[in-house]
């Protein structure tokens, strides 16, 4: 996460605070709170709407200064929050075994955090949070965010992210389009041992070994630190990434898929269709090769026709099970 020895030197745009003190729980005569707000690092994360840079301010269209910090800066970014070392000495601070965050979206909704809240080893409630109330909520809500971003073209999902201080894992499960999941977001890391090979060393191979010197020793810490480095650029991996990450960055990973679909055979061509899917006629010269219908007002036709059939079977399964028709079904 960022220093947040240089949040005190802006203001607050979550609570108003001037720069100097501690956030308040509230906008108006509120108390101090001991966590600060995310929006007040603005000036230490770069600006995804006008490109600006970490310490630069904001700016307009024309490349003039904004009067103040854009909506998407205000919001800490993924590789910000998600920081799981401090997220770790912060439950052992609170002496906290596990962290919960109720969440629900898809489905055509945004998502949405319904409550955060932490819970020592006897299951008693520490402290609890909605969201936007403090940084140690955000960062705890941070994976729900990096895994399913705003929920956008997902089903309706609902379900529980935990925090487990005991194992180091971060665990997420519940309802995802009528089915339960559990999905392991971030296992405890274990140290790296490269297997070692047995070698027969020879008379010979001791003084070729001796007057190679350094050159075999760094060729050696190379190979131990291949587990770490990028599949893509080969640069080491940033702390904070997930324990099955292969590339250091978004751009080496949309590198290597580009690099799989160019070397990935052709598939072959789809056959156009030679008559209409609704009225049986020819289909007219020019269409798409993947079109099934000859108009417009066929495609409409089949669309129609689809609905009027899942209304029916609808009301049909709706008529089945009303009290009335139980009802007769129970006295015969």
């Amino acid at each position: 996460m960022s220093d947040r020895q240089l949040w005190f030197e802006e203001p607050c745009p979550t609570c108003g605070v001037r720069g100097g003190l501690r956030c308040q729980t509230s906008r108006y005569s509120g108390k101090p709170s001991w966590v600060l707000h995310a929006a007040r690092g603005w000036r230490q994360r770069s600006c995804p709407t006008c490109k600006a840079q970490a310490g630069e301010l904001c700016k307009t269209p024309t490349g003039r200064r904004a009067a103040q910090p854009h909506t998407a800066r205000l919001h800490p970014g993924r590789r910000e929050l998600f920081a799981e070392q401090g997220v770790w000495e912060e439950l052992a601070r609170w002496e906290a075994t596990s962290a919960l965050v109720r969440f629900s979206g898809g489905g055509g909704n945004r998502g949405r955090i319904a409550a955060v809240a932490l819970e020592d080893a006897k299951g008693r409630e520490l402290a609890r949070w909605a969201s936007g109330e403090g940084e140690l909520p955000e960062v705890l809500a941070a994976p729900i965010w990096g895994r399913y971003a705003l929920f956008g073209g997902h089903p309706r999902i609902s379900g529980l992210l935990m925090w487990d201080a005991a194992a180091r894992e971060v665990v997420v499960m519940g309802v995802r389009g009528g089915e339960k999941f559990e999905e392991l977001l971030s296992a405890a890391r274990q140290p790296h041992r490269p297997p070692v090979t047995p070698v027969t060393i020879s008379a010979g191979d001791v003084s070729r070994a001796s007057a190679a010197g350094a050159g075999g020793t760094a060729a050696a810490a190379g190979t131990g630190q291949a587990s770490c480095s990028c599949e893509r650029c080969g640069e080491l991996l940033p702390a904070g990434l997930r324990a099955e990450a292969r590339y250091c960055s978004k751009r080496c990973r949309q590198a290597a898929s580009r690099a799989r679909l160019k070397d990935r055979p052709s598939s072959l061509p789809p056959i156009l269709a030679e008559t209409c899917a609704w009225c049986g006629g020819p289909m007219p010269a020019g269409v798409r090769v993947e079109a099934r219908f000859c108009s417009k007002r066929c495609r409409q036709g089949s669309s129609r026709h689809a609905v009027r059939v899942r209304r029916s079977a609808a009301q049909a399964a709706g008529a089945r099970d009303s009290p009335r028709a139980r009802g007769a079904r129970t006295q015969g």
